[in-house]
């Protein structure tokens, strides 16, 4: 890379650092580098755009579309070829929501509901109903512009039955409904409008359908019974619908006006704008403080928070945990009865970004994607002793200390082979040895089976003991029977007897 080079090269982002740290042009000519696997943001002076271009794997041969940066390092531009008369698909644009039905305030059958859910909810939802009769047609369905091709309704994924914690499960032990819609931007506003009628509450959603729309927020009503939050939602002017939460309500409105309506509808609540919050933990508090009197004191101080609840006793009183926007402008409060401390509480580790996705077959993805095949020891590579250890002198190895009687047993043995007549010695008798061990195996083999032997006659006799045992208790019971039925059969008799006794005599003149 250097003034004479031209063209683009595909490197990783680690062998991009020197350019992006110097922030120089190379060359007058047109070169760049095409980064793969970016982070999300470069600081750099340089000039670079973001773009997705074809590609083909080496292993297998097939295209996938990879996404990289484009950084350029000379002063003519490099950019993407766009061919000329490249044809275009017809698209509009498009608003997602999540459509849940609640069994308990459905009007109809749950069971002719769980045959054909989504077509009893646009049969309810008439606004995402398509209508092409007339032009002047006065229905309430949706009646597309001229030239519009598209349906009111784009898409519908993820149709799940769901109990109350969540899981999904059969319609007949589920207690709601929930669905995923993709529709025409246009009809947004009144689909919100539609929520919370005959059970059908819509929640606004990103057109990916991972994560609820920026653009609305939610004022919930803890407590409130469905028929005062419908009552104050037709009180409200800029309430777009009612939402719901398993047993809680609320009213669903425009960022732009969540301040105003938050404020008329719950006048002695805090606060907090929109935004992702952080919880922080705060005290020594009093025991007998309360969360008015916590966020009183601290909207005095000028952070704007919300206590939630106390979370564990400390000398002096009770911490809580607090939830905010923005951080709090001091970190220590001066209180009556003390200082009071405000921490940020411990957030748990945000994975990383995941890498640029590649849009291709998995497989495809799978071989291009770098995987790091050997394991590494993070004690070895981050050692908080390291620095203590290099620092510390190095000891010199010890050596072992010789053996003290390796040398009296070396002389002991030499003397005695000397003393031994070498010509004349006797061998031990090697088939002797094994005919004894031979013998004892035998003689143990031969207790063995005695032994099975005598385990197995215990056996047989237990079995007998026990059969005799089971005739006698077969005898007994019959004769328990037996006597049982004589006695029966006894006072039977002297039963009618006594009846015949006692029986009135008739009278005789």
């Amino acid at each position: 890379m250097g003034p004479l080079s031209t063209g683009v090269a595909i490197t990783t982002f680690s062998d991009t650092v020197p350019f992006l740290t110097s922030g120089k042009l190379l060359t007058n000519h047109g070169l760049a580098l095409l980064v793969l696997n970016p982070p999300s943001d470069l600081q750099t002076s340089l000039t670079w755009s973001t773009i997705r271009f074809a590609a083909r794997c080496s292993m297998n041969q097939e295209p996938m579309l990879v996404s990289g940066v484009l950084v350029q390092l000379g002063r003519t531009t490099v950019y993407q070829y766009t061919a000329k008369d490249i044809p275009a698909i017809l698209s509009v644009e498009v608003a997602c929501a999540r459509i849940t039905v609640f069994q308990d305030q459905w009007d109809g059958s749950w069971e002719e509901f769980a045959a054909r859910p989504v077509k009893h909810v646009l049969a309810v939802l008439t606004c995402l109903q398509t209508c092409r009769s007339k032009p002047d047609c006065q229905c309430s369905a949706w009646h597309p512009p001229e030239g519009h091709t598209h349906d009111a309704v784009l898409d519908v994924f993820r149709r799940q039955f769901f109990n109350d914690v969540g899981r999904s499960v059969k319609w007949d032990k589920a207690t709601h409904f929930g669905v995923l819609v993709r529709y025409v931007k246009a009809l947004e506003h009144h689909v919100l409008r539609s929520s919370g009628q005959h059970g059908i509450f819509v929640e606004p959603k990103t057109e990916d359908a991972l994560k609820p729309h920026p653009d609305y927020q939610v004022v919930w009503l803890p407590q409130t019974e469905f028929s005062a939050v419908a009552h104050q939602a037709k009180c409200e002017l800029d309430c777009l619908g009612i939402a719901r939460s398993g047993k809680r309500f609320g009213l669903r409105v425009h960022i732009t006006h969540f301040q105003r309506v938050f404020t008329n509808t719950k006048p002695d609540a805090v606060y907090l704008a929109p935004g992702s919050r952080v919880t922080y933990q705060c005290g020594p508090w009093p025991f007998g403080s309360d969360r008015k009197a916590i966020a009183r004191i601290l909207k005095t101080g000028g952070w704007e928070c919300r206590p939630l609840q106390p979370l564990h006793h400390v000398p002096g009183g009770l911490m809580w945990a607090v939830q905010a926007v923005t951080e709090p402008p001091v970190t220590v409060l001066a209180m009556q009865h003390g200082q009071v401390l405000i921490t940020r509480q411990d957030t748990k580790v945000l994975p990383t970004e995941p890498e640029a996705k590649i849009v291709g077959h998995a497989k495809t993805v799978e071989l291009c994607r770098q995987t790091d095949t050997t394991s590494h020891d993070p004690w070895l590579q981050q050692d908080p002793w390291s620095k203590a250890i290099s620092l510390t002198p190095a000891t010199p190895v010890a050596q072992p200390a010789p053996n003290v009687l390796h040398e009296p047993e070396q002389r002991l043995e030499q003397s005695i082979l000397a003393k031994l007549p070498t010509e004349k010695m006797e061998v031990d008798d090697q088939d002797q040895r094994l005919q004894q061990l031979e013998s004892q195996v035998q003689q143990l083999t031969t207790k063995q089976a005695a032994m099975e032997n005598t385990i197995h006659e215990h056996h047989q006799q237990n079995t007998v003991q026990v059969q005799t045992l089971q005739q006698q208790m077969k005898i007994l019971q019959m004769q328990l029977d037996m006597q049982t039925q004589h006695m029966s059969t006894m006072l039977s008799d002297q039963m009618s007897r006594i009846d015949a006794i006692l029986a009135k005599k008739p009278r005789t003149e």
